[in-house]
């Protein structure tokens, strides 16, 4: 999991160049959540395309939701 986690935060930014926010969260010891916002649907169906080998193996569930962003706080100075 650490090993996976540490190569999601060194390589995401190159694989969903186009993603609005890229957000990780550690479940478990073995499980974590992944919440990726591009956006419009035509971005996000190519950065699907893009990577889905790549990463397609550590993935158990994988699932979209669409629809509008109506709260976005960033806080990047914590």
């Amino acid at each position: 999991m650490e090993d996976f986690l540490k190569t999601y935060e060194r390589d995401s930014p190159t694989l969903y160049p186009d993603a609005e926010i890229l957000l990780m969260i550690k479940t478990t010891e073995t499980s974590c959540v992944g919440v990726s916002v591009y956006p419009n649907e035509k971005v996000r169906s190519l950065a699907e395309s893009r990577t889905s080998g790549k990463l397609k193996y550590l993935v158990k569930e994988n699932f979209r939701l669409s629809g509008d962003m109506v709260v976005k706080h960033v806080f990047t100075n914590k």
